[in-house]
């Protein structure tokens, strides 16, 4: 193994790769702009579609009694302040075309006899329909169905008060909730629970797929452009060869990891309005102030990305090298993002405090788990060890794996 050899080589195949502008484009910049733009439009169809409910929501009304009386009704103890329309139509059928085609958002079906069970103090039927294919429909349907419930409080404390009962008798049971996480120290708010359900699914998908383009590209491409061979005729000994190339395709993946992470952490500084619950907004300051990560832990989360990162560069070599052609590297290659799909899309509803301690001994599970915990508040330092020291041993692994792959004469020379 020679150093010089190695920087030579290294050093050539970055060249190249931020040479080919389509690589570039494709795996640094592209995840800059694209992220950001897709929050955007994300953010731009849920705030049309609130918009539309909080200032355009339209509603029929549906009774075979009086329809003024049910507009009445509805106007003083549903709808109240808001700007929620009734629109009238000629008959049912009539209404739920409307309703299909999104010209209103629901119908309230009143039940019959509902009026005057009312006033009389009996348990009355109202129906909401809605369609669950419109998401302004589904929408209108949860506000409705919240008035409602105010309605049937309202409803419930008239009547207790006018048989001279107490409403309290309504609310025996005093119901608080204690969120004993906040005892131990994580007091952790929605903008770090959105995060630690967000950036360990997507680190993990971008880590396990960023450098397949150049991987391609160093060894079947260049095996497929016959200079394969020429590389191996000179002075470099082939463990020289491997590690410069092994090089270039860890540093070309942590850039394009560095990138894509930055495109995601402006995509929530663009459009905090998609990551906030309530009145609290999702900004940068409010989501370092809610984390209190010792550094120690916060390193070693990052160590075990890192790893997983040199584990799958040496993955992509392995197999660009098994491969024949360069569409064959890109076949097998492809496959590589189910795994880390699957885990991530498993794990992404998952706690930081239901983290299982078999994870840590799974390359991907063990990086997804301990960002979760990290981003959660959750330290534990022999888990974080636990699955650095696990990666490293499959980092050993499979370089040894590679090396006797290139010193196999019908592996890499086909």
């Amino acid at each position: 193994m020679n150093f010089k050899h190695i920087w030579i080589v290294f050093t050539k195949e970055l060249k190249d790769s931020f040479r080919d502008r389509k690589s570039v484009l494709s795996n640094i910049l592209l995840p800059l702009i694209l992220i950001p733009v897709m929050y955007y439009c994300m953010n731009l169809f849920m705030k049309s579609t609130t918009d539309e409910v909080e200032n355009n929501m339209k509603i029929a009304i549906s009774t075979n009694e009086s329809i003024e009386v049910a507009k009445e009704f509805t106007k003083q103890n549903v709808i109240g302040e808001d700007k929620i329309q009734i629109i009238e139509f000629s008959s049912n059928e009539e209404a739920k075309n409307a309703l299909n085609v999104g010209d209103i958002n629901c119908i309230l079906v009143y039940s019959d006899g509902f009026f005057e069970n009312i006033e009389k103090g009996i348990i009355s039927k109202i129906e909401i329909e809605y369609n669950s294919l419109k998401s302004a429909s589904e929408m209108g349907a949860q506000v409705l169905n919240s008035k409602l419930m105010v309605l049937n409080q309202s409803l419930a404390t008239q009547k207790l008060i006018s048989m001279q009962i107490s409403p309290e008798i309504l609310n025996l049971v005093s119901i608080s909730q204690i969120d004993t996480s906040k005892e131990l120290g994580n007091d952790n708010n929605s903008s770090s629970q959105m995060l630690m359900m967000i950036i360990p699914m997507y680190l993990v998908i971008v880590i396990v797929t960023a450098g397949v383009p150049l991987a391609i590209d160093v060894l079947a491409g260049e095996r497929e452009r016959n200079t394969f061979e020429a590389l191996l005729s000179t002075k470099a000994n082939r463990l020289s060869i491997l590690l410069g190339k092994y090089l270039a395709i860890l540093v070309f993946s942590i850039i394009a990891i560095v990138m894509s992470f930055i495109g995601l952490i402006l995509g929530i500084v663009l459009n905090p309005e998609m990551f906030s619950t309530g009145e609290e907004v999702m900004t940068l300051a409010t989501i370092f102030e809610s984390m209190n990560v010792p550094v120690g832990a916060l390193i070693l989360a990052l160590l075990c990305a890192i790893t997983l990162a040199v584990v799958f560069a040496g993955i992509q070599i392995a197999i660009s090298t098994w491969a024949k052609t360069v569409k064959e590297a890109q076949t097998y290659l492809s496959y590589m993002s189910f795994p880390a799909m699957i885990i991530g899309l498993s794990t992404m509803f998952m706690g930081a405090g239901d983290m299982q301690g078999f994870m840590a001994y799974i390359p991907i599970f063990n990086t997804v788990a301990s960002l979760k915990m990290v981003l959660g508040g959750v330290i534990n330092y022999s888990f974080l060890i636990t699955s650095v020291i696990v990666n490293i041993i499959f980092i050993v692994i499979v370089i040894f794996f590679i090396i006797r792959m290139f010193n196999n004469e019908k592996i890499v020379i086909k």
